[in-house]
Parts: structure tokens; sequence; C-alpha cells
């Protein structure tokens, strides 16, 4: 009897692994297919540790989705009007061993959603390839100052 029930667990647990496998690259499917998409790593603060996603470039807002996770809103939402970029510098390996050096660590401030919370400044950092960081500068800098009125 005990073959038997090991047997069911280990079929149970690979089917809840191929479950979550399956439900986690659907997920990243759904995102990727809106277009728009860079890999990003996040973190609130230099203490905390990286996280790895995905950024998607909105028309008003810069989301991050984790990775990890089968959430389909984003984890975090950047308001792109109050976005700014104050500084830029090459990551180190020392930071974290799973960043690579040819990635630029940003660090931004503007009004962060988290997690579906009201929006609060806060100042985060960003990990991204220097395409990525050229084409987060690019989407930044068209951004309208003031909202277009279409004429009546």
């Amino acid at each position: 009897m005990s073959g038997q029930l090991a047997l069911a667990v280990g079929l149970t647990a690979l089917v809840l692994f191929v479950a979550l496998t399956v439900g986690l690259l659907v997920r990243r499917a759904l995102i990727s297919s809106r277009g728009g998409i860079v890999e990003c790593w996040l973190r609130h603060n230099p203490q905390q540790r990286w996280r790895h996603g995905l950024a998607e470039y909105g028309r008003d807002q810069l989301s991050w989705h984790r990775s990890m996770s089968l959430r389909l809103r984003p984890h975090a939402a950047f308001d792109r009007s109050q976005l700014a970029v104050l500084d830029s510098r090459p990551a180190t390996p020392a930071e974290d061993p799973g960043l690579g050096s040819d990635l630029v660590v940003l660090r931004c401030q503007g009004a962060v959603r988290h997690r579906g919370r009201p929006a609060a400044e806060r100042v985060v950092e960003l990990a991204m390839s220097r395409a990525a960081f050229m084409g987060l500068l690019s989407w930044l800098e068209a951004s309208p100052i003031y909202p277009i009125r279409r004429a009546s």
C-alpha cells in the first residue's frame, strides 16, 4: 500500500509542477503579446535583493510584472508623467550574482503603485540592458508634457 501511496503523491506533485509551469508560460505569453516588453530587475532599496520581471511600456504608465508569479496584473506601476531617472550606472557583480555586468542600474523617482495600493512617491532601482535603458529614456522623452486636447 505504501508503494501506491508514494506513486500517487509523486504523480500529484508532477501534475502540480506541470500545471504551474504551464501557467507561468501562458502568463508570460499573455503579457508579452501586448508588445512593449523588456526584461527588467527591480528593487525598492539597495538593501533588498533584485527581483526579476518584465517591464511593459503603456501609454500612461510603465508596468512591472514579477517573473515567478501567476498574477496577471502588474506588481508595480509607474506613472509616466511623474517618473524621472535620477542617475544611472553600470551594474556590478558584487551587487547580486544574478545580475550581469552588461546591465545598467537606474535610480528612478516617481509615483509608484505597488500591488494595487494607492500611488506613493518613491525612489526605486531598475536594472536593464543598455538597449532597454535607451528605449526607456526615449519613451519618457516622448511623453507629452500637457494633455493633448482634440479640437471639437
